[in-house]
């Protein structure tokens, strides 16, 4: 579940191997976002999939969707005349097509934005700005949160999330035993609070989650297995001199956060007070299986932060407070 076997790996980070410039091409690019998966790595850009590299039997496939390409008959895509199976051999006609996808991604980042401004993913491209802010800027070694995934959808263990993310306090860096399993929903705008994927639902959803424990305990052993090969690919950046090469490890005795992430809430409405303050929704604010919390960013920006994560009741009073100035 949810990883990359050692030649996987090998074949991104190492010199001289076959995708070592697919990843040399996310790290200078920080629009981009690479994504570890269960033997394959999407590669994000605006919250969407721009390519997805699969490891077979003895070969990678690569596969961009046609669907963000709109012209006739894909003939944009086309055109560009890529390679979707290259055989793992490593070869000088094999490391000629990597560089041609590597070449290909300004094109391909090109087409999706033409798609996007017919179809725009607001909230997508905020969660992947998170995941930027947290893991790859350059406050990221401040920050207490790291993100290992976005748009988490699991069918085997039927989990599926905004954003996944390891909480580490910089205080506690020195063990990697010093974590706690954070799952995160952002909502973007107030038309997103309510409904089938409102707050309320989102908490109904977490709350029959955690209580399969089998089910939990598998994600927070793929949430580890991610977040360690993020940070061999070196797309996590902390102070590892404090880390001491450990492992990161989450135990499933732990009571995991819940944060709910809002962004560009309209402070006059009432949608999101209405919301908090009812019956429904203060059914889950003290629970045995999640602490609950709201992001409150430190000025403008998503680096997060412990301090930055109100409980409902704090947060309830900011809201209202706002109200009252409005």
């Amino acid at each position: 579940m949810r990883g990359l076997s050692e030649k996987f790996i090998h074949c991104l980070k190492s010199e001289n191997c076959l995708l070592r410039p697919v990843l040399e091409r996310v790290k200078k690019d920080d629009t981009l976002m690479l994504a570890i998966r269960d033997g394959y790595i999407n590669i994000y850009y605006r919250g969407g999939n721009l390519l997805k590299i699969s490891e077979k039997s003895n070969f990678y496939e690569f596969f961009f969707d046609k669907k963000y390409d709109l012209s006739l008959g894909h003939k944009a895509y086309d055109e560009l005349n890529l390679c979707e199976r290259i055989a793992e051999s490593a070869q000088i006609e094999e490391f000629a097509q990597i560089e041609k996808w590597v070449a290909s991604i300004a094109r391909l980042k090109e087409l999706m934005d033409f798609w996007f401004n017919e179809h725009p993913k607001t909230e997508r491209e905020f969660q992947q700005l998170v995941e930027r802010e947290n893991n790859r800027s350059s406050i990221s070694n401040e920050t207490e949160y790291f993100i290992i995934d976005i748009e988490m959808a699991d069918l085997e263990i039927g989990a599926r999330f905004d954003l996944l993310a390891i909480k580490w306090l910089a205080s506690g860096r020195q063990d990697g035993r010093n974590c706690k399993a954070t799952f995160i929903e952002m909502k973007y705008g107030d038309d997103a609070l309510d409904g089938k994927s409102g707050l309320l639902k989102h908490l109904e959803g977490i709350s029959a989650f955690l209580e399969k424990k089998e089910k939990y305990s598998a994600i927070l052993k793929a949430m580890t297995g991610q977040f360690n090969q993020l940070v061999e690919l070196g797309l996590i950046k902390f102070n590892q001199s404090k880390f001491n090469n450990t492992k990161v490890e989450l135990n499933p005795t732990n009571k995991p956060e819940f944060i709910f992430l809002l962004a560009n809430h309209n402070p006059r409405s009432k949608k999101l007070q209405n919301i908090l303050l009812s019956d429904e929704f203060k059914k889950y604010v003290e629970s045995d299986l999640f602490d609950l919390r709201f992001f409150v960013s430190s000025d403008a920006g998503y680096g997060m932060h412990n301090y930055n994560m109100l409980t409902y009741k704090n947060y309830v009073n900011l809201r209202r407070n706002l109200q009252e100035n409005c």
